[in-house]
């Protein structure tokens, strides 16, 4: 099993054709064939189903794909890291943020970031740990930002600490219970239920609402983006929970303000998720390290308010 076998496979995967994947690596399709074959024979299972519009991968070919992902990544990084270690300062960095650190740490760390490393090309996504942790545990990601408590996160991962969190019930700034003085006088009223992780952070508000014996938040709206919580409840008389440091963007203040009059909900805390025991590559430890420094100010910022 050679790394040219899975660079075919990939190839034609990503294309959706041997045609296609022959053209994207500038290598004769009737080479691709037999790699691809080699493979098969070697493994004993059926990779691809091949039909006239193309190609899709079988059950096991799913499967398959999944790990080699892990390992071309593996690959890449291998080299970029002994290129970087060299003083060149190319290549890819791949992280994960949730959305309120995309809107809060993402700004001027990537800012900085792009002028030191024009050549870096930085590939980022927005999303929560759950629907992302198996990209990062196989390597496709080089860290994930966001709230995490450790005690919910497996030993394959290492985590850090950023900052404390925090999040406020949020209204529209017009809102006829922006001033409410409690949670009884938001009984009644409709929800949007933010893009919060579903395995812990989903029944936090429900709890609070329970244990208070009232009624449950009724959640009208399941919202998968932060823009779309904000040009709901902006819109709406609905109601929403965001996390607190998103109030100090002035973009979130045309749409939402928060219930000053009702305490903070306690949340988990803005951390840094690395695999354990693999090191960032020099260029992904340098964002981390403006990551780091943006949470850091944010935190402190927070106490000098």
């Amino acid at each position: 099993m050679k790394l040219t076998h899975f660079r075919d496979l990939l190839a034609v995967v990503r294309t959706g054709s041997l045609r296609s994947a022959s053209r994207h690596l500038g290598i004769a399709q009737p080479v691709i064939t037999r790699s691809i074959r080699e493979l098969e024979r070697e493994l004993g299972q059926t990779l691809l189903e091949r039909h006239s519009k193309g190609v899709t991968l079988t059950p096991v070919g799913e499967r398959f794909v999944r790990r080699i992902q892990g390992i071309e990544a593996e690959v890449r990084r291998a080299k970029e890291e002994v290129e970087q270690w060299s003083g060149e300062h190319s290549g890819e960095v791949a992280v994960g943020l949730s959305p309120a650190c995309v809107m809060t740490l993402l700004p001027s760390a990537i800012a900085t970031f792009s002028k030191r490393y024009p050549k870096v090309v930085t590939k980022v996504t927005q999303a929560l740990f759950q629907p992302i942790e198996t990209k990062l545990a196989a390597g496709l990601l080089d860290f994930w930002i966001g709230p995490l408590s450790k005690k919910h996160a497996s030993q394959r991962f290492a985590i850090e600490q950023f900052m404390p969190n925090s999040r406020r019930i949020a209204a529209r700034p017009n809102h006829p219970l922006l001033r409410a003085q409690s949670l009884e006088e938001l009984a009644g009223a409709r929800w949007v239920r933010p893009p919060l992780s579903d395995r812990y952070a989903d029944s936090d508000l429900e709890a609070i609402f329970e244990r208070r014996a009232l009624p449950t938040p009724e959640m009208t709206v399941e919202s998968s983006s932060m823009l779309i919580t904000l040009v709901t409840v902006a819109n709406t008389d609905m109601l929403t929970v965001l996390p607190e440091q998103m109030f100090k963007l002035m973009p979130v203040t045309r749409f939402c303000a928060p219930l000053e009059n009702i305490p903070a909900l306690t949340s988990d805390p803005i951390c840094m998720v690395t695999r354990q025991g693999l090191p960032l590559t020099p260029l992904a430890e340098k964002l981390s390290d403006l990551m780091r420094k943006a949470a850091h100010n944010h935190a402190r910022a927070e106490l000098t308010a």
